[in-house]
């Protein structure tokens, strides 16, 4: 009876959220405006306001779309996945003049109207279409308490206009680089949100489709109408002739994928559904960079299209819900990937490019990276590192009791480290960080953070330096030069990583400065 209980709240929950984006959906094509979604070129809607021709095309399918509206009223893509594509490139400094607003992310906006509530300047923010809105601009006074309370993070403070500046690499709307047939997706193009990641990957494969079609060929591809799915429910294993190994990588694949996250693996299922020769590399596990998210990491999606798969709703949870989905969609798929695979080298010859992994030497006709921004983890370099209790990731915080425990790190993944290592009680968790003040963490993480060490569930050692590991502990150096042994089991090493700009550059792709901006396409 519990079950049965139990099914029928999670299927109300599921019809609410899955109702509510369909209105918005609605709402969009209508033209009526709604609130941005983040570093999108629309700004906030105010209430009564019209949308208007504005000139613009849908970077999909080129048709005139309204001002301000968040999907497009033909194809019904979702226009902020071209924000970054759009922003403008800068070359000077940034201009931090204007007044200090928010700007409502409505992709991560669930219109729980806590915002609102908490607003003492009533009539600023309210919902409209299941989101939140800034109605009246003029009576904002910049105290971001809306900021603060909203569980998503949906809501930032923009000055001048501007939401962020970053360096990212030069793509178009057709999410090919300056170099010709090298695509970029997912968080490597500066768009990390999931939904948007698996769009991007099943786009991209369309245009090299569309140019796959329209080039002459002098013998079709391997990959036959055997590799397509049913358009409805679940498919069962894919045809095996649409996927090259590493036995036969140098026969020219259709496209070579690089990288499996949303993205990714989005990406592979495409072409695997459309029947093109594809070849897909993971550095790491499936997923990695979702992995490497400490487990409690709560992730927001409304509901996406998984090529082969179907309809995929993935409500507020853990990273390790997400995960399952991602073993179910690769097993009941049979997509292919071929992990712990990184990519060294990507040369452009002919028609053709030629990547390099290891021994192993890859061509294929289109090339398209959705390695994320990670890149490889920072190391120390410190005498015991390649000892096997140090990490650089934390993949199952439960699974740590009644440790002692060394986190590494004073960013935001460090800290959800600590935090999830030590929510139990029945670890011993010690984070030491080089600096003094935590200046880079989200509002949430810092507040839950000061109350672990607070409540003594996380010691914490500031100006500190860890110098070596040992079997059964490590060293550690404070600022005023004394040495400190601490038993120790595991540690996790959370510094960041090396950015994969490098690599782009030696590929070719030319990186560029751009602000997210609020303005109107």
């Amino acid at each position: 009876m519990d079950t049965l209980i139990a099914a029928i709240v999670a299927a109300a929950v599921v019809f609410f959220f899955v109702r509510r984006y369909v209105k918005q959906l609605a709402s969009s094509q209508r033209g009526v405006a709604i609130a941005p979604t983040l570093g999108s070129s629309a700004p906030a809607p105010v209430r009564g306001q019209t949308a208007t021709a504005s000139g613009h095309s849908c970077p999909r399918c080129d048709k005139p779309i309204a001002s301000g509206v968040a999907f497009c009223s033909h194809c019904g893509a979702a226009l902020a996945m071209w924000s970054v594509h759009r922003s403008e490139v800068k070359t000077g400094p940034a201009d931090a003049s204007g007044k200090a607003t928010p700007v409502i992310n409505a992709t991560l906006c669930i219109g729980c109207g806590s915002c609102v509530d908490v607003c003492p300047e009533k009539g600023t923010l309210e919902l409209v279409n299941g989101k939140a809105i800034l109605a009246h601009a003029d009576r904002c006074t910049g105290h971001a308490k809306c900021a603060e309370v909203c569980p998503t993070q949906a809501i930032v403070y923009s000055r001048g206009g501007v939401l962020q500046r970053m360096r990212v690499p030069l793509v178009k709307d057709d999410f090919e680089t300056n170099v010709p047939g090298l695509f970029i997706i997912g968080e490597l193009g500066g768009m990390g949100l999931i939904k948007t990641a698996v769009n991007e990957g099943k786009l991209a494969i369309d245009q090299i489709k569309k140019r796959i079609d329209a080039a002459p060929q002098t013998a079709k591809s391997g990959a036959s109408a055997k590799g397509h799915r049913a358009a409805n429910g679940h498919a069962g294993p894919p045809a095996a002739a649409a996927v090259l190994t590493v036995s036969d990588a140098a026969a020219p694949a259709d496209v070579l994928i690089v990288g499996a996250g949303p993205a990714g693996l989005s990406a592979s299922l495409s072409a695997q559904a459309i029947g093109l020769q594809y070849v897909t590399l993971e550095q790491g596990e499936v997923a990695a960079t979702i992995r490497q998210y400490p487990r409690h990491k709560f992730l927001m999606a409304e509901p996406i299209d998984i090529p082969l798969y179907g309809p995929l709703y993935v409500a507020d949870g853990t990273k390790e819900s997400l995960l399952s989905v991602w073993e179910t969609i690769i097993q009941n798929t049979g997509v292919r990937i071929e992990t712990n695979r990184r990519v060294e080298r990507i040369v452009r010859q002919a028609q053709n490019f030629r990547v390099e992994s290891g021994d192993s030497v890859f061509h294929a006709k289109y090339v398209v990276l959705a390695m994320g921004r990670r890149g490889a983890p920072r190391r120390l370099g410190i005498p015991g590192e390649e000892l096997g209790k140090v990490a650089y990731r934390l993949i199952e915080a439960e699974s740590y009791n009644d440790a002692d425990i060394l986190v590494v790190g004073g960013g935001d993944s460090a800290i959800e480290a600590a935090l999830a290592l030590s929510r139990s009680g029945r670890n011993r968790v010690t984070l030491a960080y080089r600096g003094e003040e935590f200046s880079r963490l989200r509002d949430r993480n810092r507040e839950q953070f000061e109350a672990a060490e607070r409540e003594g569930r996380v010691t914490v050692m500031r100006k500190t330096n860890l110098l070596g590991v040992r079997a059964d502990g490590v060293l550690l150096g404070g600022g005023d030069g004394k040495l400190k042994e601490l038993p120790n089991q595991y540690v996790f090493i959370l510094i960041g990583g090396t950015s994969p700009e490098e690599f782009l550059q030696k590929t070719g792709v030319e990186i560029v400065e751009k602000e997210l901006t609020a303005q109107a396409w």
